[in-house]
């Protein structure tokens, strides 16, 4: 349930901000800064999920 739900929300809005970020004029001028949002974006992303299974399973009883 976990995975399905937040999960996949989070992909797709990190698959999202991606192409928005790649389609913009400065990340085609400096392609460093597109990498760096990536970078940025999907470590959040890694942070934010961990945090929340963490609590998804204390609040399951899995923890």
């Amino acid at each position: 349930v976990f995975l399905a739900v937040s999960s996949n929300t989070r992909y797709q809005i990190v698959n999202g901000l991606e192409r928005l970020v790649e389609a913009s004029p400065l990340a085609r001028q400096v392609p460093p800064v597109a990498l760096a949002f990536t970078v940025g974006v999907r470590f959040a992303n890694n942070v934010y999920g961990g945090m929340q299974f963490v609590d998804w399973a204390r609040w399951s009883g899995c923890q």
